[in-house]
């Protein structure tokens, strides 16, 4: 059974390459590549199991001390570890489908801290980061104002997105767009 499931990877990586290919297995790829999958199921029941909180850092005028927005930071409460920052888990759901989620599950409870703060008093803009893919998402636009709409004490332009510079478009025409109906 080993032996068939890596020749069965070694011939999927061949026909990656293209016709007329071949490709060695190579255990180290195998281990990675089953070690991400892990990573990625556990990160789906960390979801599931509400491990995720939302930081908030705020942006402060040093002169009068005024609270003039806040930054959604995201962090995970592992059982194990403990509190960790997003460059122990963001690399894993990195160009997967999960990062959608994640980004969604990021703007409804920043929507939620949002409403939250102004039935006591604080009315600020609150900024999430967005990924290149779930911006890419067909259904964004869509998504963002059932979000949004959840929330009718939040004006929409109180909640700010933030496209990380390191974030690699396929669709310049199609960001351009999205960003134009956001």
């Amino acid at each position: 059974d080993q032996l068939l499931r890596q020749a069965d990877q070694a011939m999927y990586f061949a026909k990656l390459a293209g016709r007329s290919r071949y490709h060695i297995f190579d255990p180290m790829l195998d281990r990675s590549m089953r070690g991400r999958h892990e990573d990625l199921q556990r990160i789906r029941q960390a979801m599931q199991a509400h491990e995720f909180e939302l930081y908030f850092q705020p942006r402060v005028n040093m002169c009068t001390g005024t609270v003039l927005s806040a930054e959604a930071l995201i962090r995970w409460r592992h059982p194990e570890l403990g509190l960790l920052l997003p460059k122990h888990f963001l690399p894993v759901v990195e160009g997967n489908l999960l990062v959608v989620e994640l980004g969604e599950w990021v703007i409804s409870n920043a929507l939620s801290h949002m409403e939250q703060w102004r039935e006591e008093g604080l009315d600020i803009p609150v900024s999430v980061n967005v990924d290149a893919l779930q911006l890419q998402e067909p259904r964004f636009v869509d998504r963002l104002k059932e979000l949004l709409a959840r929330h009718p004490g939040i004006k929409p332009s109180k909640l700010e997105l933030e496209v990380l510079e390191s974030s690699a478009f396929q669709d310049v025409a199609q960001v351009s767009e999205v960003i134009r109906a956001c």
